[in-house]
């Protein structure tokens, strides 16, 4: 049995909004069997988990956060903890998205299937790591299509 996706926004941010955070629970949940059939990493816990808690949160919250848990007060993209939660902040999405030309909605579902891709067990501490697990995420946004108004899996 597949995790259940739920997307909490925390804030009050003009985007993304309610319909748009629906679309990509519904994507995300399409996409984890293709993740899922991907070779795994040595900290895979994903096809173990029932529930998948993602967070948006403000770069106040995501440095908390990161301060706390990480001995880290800088605020970063995205926290991913094995129990399943993951925290992404829309803020660095957004700016991370403007200064490279990306469009914002992408930017933030890069960041909750590079959580999701942490759940299947890929690490990104070394060259090496990382470069095993961007393949991983960049395969499956590849998958995806993500407007500003919705997410969807392209079939």
């Amino acid at each position: 049995m597949l995790p259940h996706i739920g997307i909490y926004l925390h804030g009050h941010p003009a985007w993304p909004t309610p319909s748009w955070i629906a679309s990509c629970e519904q994507a995300v949940e399409q996409l984890l069997p293709i993740l899922l059939t991907a070779p795994h990493g040595p900290r895979h816990v994903l096809s173990s988990l029932q529930e998948i808690e993602i967070s948006l949160v403000d770069d106040q919250t995501i440095s908390r956060v990161h301060g706390e848990f990480l001995n880290d007060p800088a605020a970063t993209d995205v926290i991913t903890f094995p129990y399943g939660e993951i925290i992404v902040s829309y803020e660095t999405a957004a700016r991370y998205a403007a200064q490279h030309a990306i469009p914002e909605p992408e930017e933030l579902v890069r960041y909750i299937v590079h959580g999701l891709t942490h759940l299947h067990g890929y690490l990104d501490s070394t060259p090496a790591e990382r470069e095993a697990l961007f393949a991983v995420q960049e395969a499956m946004m590849g998958r995806l299509q993500c407007g500003i108004s919705e997410v969807k899996l392209n079939r």
